[in-house]
């Protein structure tokens, strides 16, 4: 299974009777209220959003749908049919304690849907062959693929139901010659395998609610 981007993941495992938390929603690459921002896609295909970031855009202060908190230690007065975390895992300190909370907050059969980038992909595994390790964003503690991934949500009383991959991140930037003829590549390669695409997907469940 894969997703060409953000936008059909969240038409594909978002339903309009959820009500979601989106952890790390102002983030993401992406411009407050462009058409491509996660939580602006959230907010109109599900019944309620939430959201929680570690800071808050003055503009959402007063907003009670709001909270400014840590991913790894938060505490709401409700739960959610499903907690959405676009890009967020990789720049945590402790992803045990984010799925901790995750679990504390979610229905029963809510689901965890996240997204973090898939160590393996094409442009990771070029630019180790070119210096010594891939550009990376420089507030990323970890990387994931899906045997480190299921081993922590085990580890955490957690069970994945979809491992699958996302084509494109939608991220806003200008991209160098080099960029855009490994994109080529990228392009070629992902008419045959998903194994190289960018970004890794996860849909996990509590092992209470199996």
């Amino acid at each position: 299974m894969r997703y060409q981007n953000k936008a059909q993941l969240i038409q594909s495992l978002v339903t309009p009777e959820d009500v979601i938390l989106d952890v790390g929603f102002s983030g993401q690459g992406v411009r407050y209220g462009d058409v491509a921002w996660p939580h602006a896609l959230l907010k109109a295909h599900a019944k309620e959003v939430y959201g929680l970031d570690v800071q808050l855009n003055p503009a959402f202060v007063a907003d009670p749908h709001y909270v400014q908190a840590s991913a790894e230690d938060f505490s709401l007065p409700m739960r959610f049919d499903a907690i959405f975390a676009g890009d967020l895992i990789e720049h945590l300190s402790n992803p045990g304690l984010f799925l901790t909370s995750c679990k504390r907050h979610l229905k029963p059969g809510g689901r965890l849907i996240l997204t973090t980038p898939n160590t393996f992909n094409l442009f990771n595994l070029a630019e180790k062959l070119a210096k010594p390790e891939p550009t990376v964003n420089r507030d990323h503690t970890c990387y994931f693929n899906s045997k480190t991934m299921r081993t922590l949500l085990a580890k955490n009383g957690m069970k994945p139901l979809e491992m699958s991959y996302l084509y494109a991140l939608d991220v806003q930037f200008t991209e160098s010659l080099k960029k855009r003829f490994l994109n080529g590549i990228y392009f070629l390669l992902s008419r045959v395998t998903d194994k190289f695409l960018e970004t890794l997907v996860v849909v996990a469940v509590s092992h209470e609610n199996i």
